[in-house]
């Protein structure tokens, strides 16, 4: 009895399949519908079939795409690639879950002739010893923005700033230039422990009124004074 019951073979799904469990048949197809799950259905010679997209399928099909199908007893129906699709719409490069592109050597390029944009949810990262931008013309939005760095070295033909508040913390501030004009409409206040104004010809200073005060001394000294 032991013996018989030796050679007694029950099959499950953990066997290993058989051959026509394990043959796949290739067939290409229409695609007739998008699943909300992501499945599609593709019409073939046999009819009509739903359908995963493989992973190495990485362009997500669309509804009319000619794509290529392949069908196991065991794993079901899977579309291996999209074949044919009208030049005039749009490819999307679609996967789940995260994707790493990594090059073990040499460069990445990414080129169009339209333009290229990056969205993401949440953030952007882009780690590189250098960091180089070149373009005839930028624009930036951002809400709030911090710079953290050593050093920031700027050659501009021009500035303007528009701003409601300025604030400036610094520890020296050194400024040369040809000339200077500013145009304060309400106060215009500075407070310092020495003020040291020199000029080579002429110091002017006018007001409706005109006060000149100091806690010890006043000294006026030259070789002419009018007063008056």
């Amino acid at each position: 009895m032991s013996n018989l019951a030796r050679k007694i073979h029950i099959h499950n799904d953990d066997d290993e399949p058989g051959p026509l469990a394990d043959r796949a048949v290739q067939e290409t197809g229409r695609v007739l519908a998008l699943r909300d799950d992501g499945a599609v259905v593709v019409r073939t010679a046999s009819g009509n079939h739903e359908a995963r997209r493989a992973v190495s399928c990485l362009i997500a099909a669309e509804v009319d795409d000619l794509v290529l199908l392949a069908r196991s007893p065991r794993d079901g129906a899977f579309v291996l690639a999209v074949l044919r699709r009208d030049p005039a719409a749009a490819k999307t490069m679609a996967v789940d879950g995260d994707l790493d592109l990594r090059l073990a050597g040499g460069r990445l390029r990414i080129a169009a002739q339209q333009g290229v944009e990056v969205a993401a949810g949440r953030e952007v990262s882009v780690v590189a010893p250098v960091l180089r931008a070149d373009a005839d013309e930028g624009h930036v939005t951002v809400r709030s923005l911090s710079f953290l760095g050593d050093l920031v070295r700027a050659e501009l033909g021009a500035v303007k700033l528009l701003a409601a508040r300025v604030d400036s913390v610094l520890e020296r501030l050194s400024q040369r230039v040809q000339r200077s004009y500013r145009t304060v409409v309400e106060t215009d206040q500075l407070r310092a422990e020495r003020i040291d104004y020199t000029a080579e010809k002429t110091v002017r200073v006018h007001g409706e009124h005109t006060l000149l005060t100091a806690e010890e001394l006043v000294k006026v000294d030259a070789e002419q004074i009018h007063l008056g």
